[in-house]
């Protein structure tokens, strides 16, 4: 999967969203990029705890999904931004932030409708 290319397909998908990364199961961050002329809500230090943050809710949704099914999708709604991560494969994990007035089912469904091509 050609993920700078990815990214800059969500990029593309609506105004609204902020940023997009792409991480492995250990946090290690494949590719991101930005929307261009915005600057980074989070610093170096508070984007890898953010990271950690999502890979340990991704550990537990797996940990449970033989219950209530794989993880298709999670948002988080904040005041200032929505973040939904959505689980690539077994080994990566996109990440997307958007202004926090989007309805970000609207995004979603974006999303979901590019990585099913």
């Amino acid at each position: 999967m050609d993920f700078v290319k990815l990214c800059e397909n969500i990029l593309d998908l609506d105004p609204m969203i902020r940023f997009v990364t792409i991480f492995d199961m250990k946090g290690k961050i494949i590719h991101g990029k930005h929307r261009e002329g915005l600057t980074s809500i989070l610093n170096k230090k508070e984007s890898k705890k953010s990271i950690n943050e999502i890979l340990k809710s991704n550990k537990t949704h797996n940990e449970l999904s033989s219950k209530y099914g794989k993880e298709e999708y999670s948002v988080s709604v904040f005041e200032k931004i929505i973040r939904t991560t959505t689980p690539l494969d077994k080994k990566h994990i996109l990440y997307v932030t958007t202004d926090g007035d989007v309805d970000p089912f609207t995004i979603i469904k974006k999303l979901t409708k590019l990585l099913q091509k």
